[in-house]
């Protein structure tokens, strides 16, 4: 990675006559798009392996002299670079390296129907810029039949890479098949060392809404089981509810009969007495000592012990 240039504000040179902008990129839509996804994804909420400041942006001009027409990447990512608001107030209006200090450390050519000479030109001036690492994303394979390539800048010269990994930088590229902005195709994106994709903020809270839906889902469905028990065992209830009142008449007819037989008249009030007890041991033990009772009192005790 470069080191930062010490040159002193009071040396830099006057950039009052030079053409910082000029208001010309022509991209198609799909371009536009792809670099919209390199860059905004760092500024998106996103999480970015990456502790030190940075700036990426896409088609800003890049000027290493006052006398340098300069140069217009796609994108490109600088570390340990700070924004502030001097740069809407007119003197840093492009990427002027006399101003920060160092060259970008990733610059990323996107080539379009029509090839810029992503392989040629470009390639001698990044290198001069001592750019430490090119990328040119070749969707529709124009110049070859690869359509990602990393150069590596060793000296003044670049060397193809054989991976799409910046280990200084802790970021690489991969090409990532999906929807971006209802657009399903295939897309240049940033990503870890695994090869993850570095999802944007919004896909982020997509699936962390997806998520938190799949488990409201989830307990809806518990509860709709715990609802689907809670009235079998009403049912259950209900069931036993009846069978203990049929058991419960049963003795009652029993006792009806054995207290006619045994107390004749008397049976009437000793049986509206009966009648209001619930519990069918008790019931049970009445109807079975009926025949041994000698008395309307000794019944009595029996059941209001």
């Amino acid at each position: 990675m470069s080191e930062k240039l010490t040159l002193p504000p009071h040396e830099y040179p006057d950039t009052t006559n030079m053409i910082l902008e000029d208001d010309t990129p022509l991209d198609s839509f799909i371009d536009e798009k792809q670099q919209r996804l390199l860059t905004t994804v760092f500024y998106s909420g996103a999480e970015i392996p990456i502790n030190v400041p940075f700036i990426v942006a896409a088609n800003v001009g890049l000027f290493s002299d006052v006398r340098d027409s300069g140069i217009v990447p796609d994108v490109f990512l600088s570390l340990n670079i700070i924004g502030t608001e001097e740069w809407s107030k007119g003197n840093i209006r492009s990427y002027l390296l006399w101003e920060f200090g160092k060259p970008p450390d990733v610059v990323i050519e996107i080539v379009s129907p029509t090839p810029g000479n992503e392989l040629g030109s470009k390639l001698i001036d990044y290198a001069k810029l001592n750019v430490p690492y090119y990328v040119v994303y070749d969707p529709l394979k124009k110049l070859s039949q690869t359509p990602l390539q990393i150069f590596r800048l060793y000296g003044s010269y670049y060397l193809p890479k054989n991976d799409a990994w910046f280990a200084d930088i802790n970021l690489g590229l991969t090409l990532w098949d999906g929807v971006f902005e209802n657009l399903n195709s295939t897309w240049l994106r940033w990503c870890d060392q695994s090869g993850n994709v570095i999802k944007k903020g919004d896909e982020i809270a997509a699936e962390k809404n997806l998520e938190i839906s799949q488990k409201a889902i989830e307990i809806s469905e518990k509860d709709t089981e715990i609802s689907q028990k809670d009235i079998e065992i009403s049912q259950k209830d209900a069931e036993i509810s009846e069978k203990d009142i049929q058991i419960k008449q049963a003795l009652l007819l029993a006792v009806e009969v054995g207290l006619k037989f045994k107390f004749s008249d008397e049976y009437v009030g000793l049986l509206s007495d009966i009648s209001q007890i619930d519990d069918l041991k008790l019931l049970e033990a009445i109807a079975s000592q009926i025949p041994q009772i000698s008395s309307t009192n000794e019944l009595r005790e029996l059941y209001s012990q």
